[in-house]
């Protein structure tokens, strides 16, 4: 899926199809603004089509002193999604959209601990969550033109998607697999709202 996300983008991108290509900074609502993690582009087909191929990604870490347990974690997504402008007034626009997705993450928690006895020697244990997930956006979406290539964005999508979770926990130099389970979401209720800036040009 993702070659073919991948494939799409290019030859949409140079083929001319698009009378206008934007570019933007965006963010998950609910997470910290002022550290944008969505980087897309805008492609317009004709007056009704918008392709939006985008990339996400996501860091984090954090050390808990008392627990001596650091944890990180690391994601990154990859999409296309076709908008069909619905409504237009002005400079407002109002977008259906559709379109597929690729994400994956890994989150690893470190922490040490006693063996049986707490005058045991102490061993480090690594405790590794790895998910992926593949599947179909709908939504819908709303852009309001500031200036002639100057846009806001604002789009809220659910998703029907594949997902898969391995967690792993290595001590003492062998990795046990803790659990291994993949399966079908249809996630219409915990929408993901997001905002964006698009420059035009």
């Amino acid at each position: 899926m993702k070659s073919f996300i991948i494939a799409s983008i290019l030859f949409i991108a140079t083929s001319g199809a698009g009378k206008r290509i934007g570019f933007g900074v965006g963010q998950t609502i609910g997470e910290h603004l002022l550290t944008p993690s969505l980087f897309t582009m805008r492609i317009t087909i004709g007056k009704s089509f918008v392709i939006a191929p985008e990339v996400n990604f996501r860091y984090g870490s954090s050390d808990a002193g008392i627990d001596s347990i650091k944890t990180s974690t690391f994601g990154m997504g990859l999409e296309s999604n076709l908008y069909y402008s619905l409504v237009k007034k002005e400079k407002t626009k109002f977008y259906g959209i559709g379109g597929i997705g690729f994400e994956s993450s890994t989150e690893v928690r470190e922490w040490y601990e006693h063996e049986y006895h707490p005058d045991t020697l102490v061993i480090k244990v690594e405790h590794t969550t790895s998910t992926s997930s593949q599947g179909l956006n709908l939504g819908l979406g709303l852009e309001h033109f500031l200036t002639n290539n100057l846009s806001l964005f604002i789009s809220s999508l659910s998703n029907i998607k594949r997902t898969s979770e391995k967690i792993k926990e290595e001590k003492k130099g062998d990795t046990e697999t803790m659990r291994d389970t993949s399966g079908f979401l249809f996630d219409f209720q915990n929408l993901k709202c997001c905002i964006y800036l698009i420059w035009y040009l």
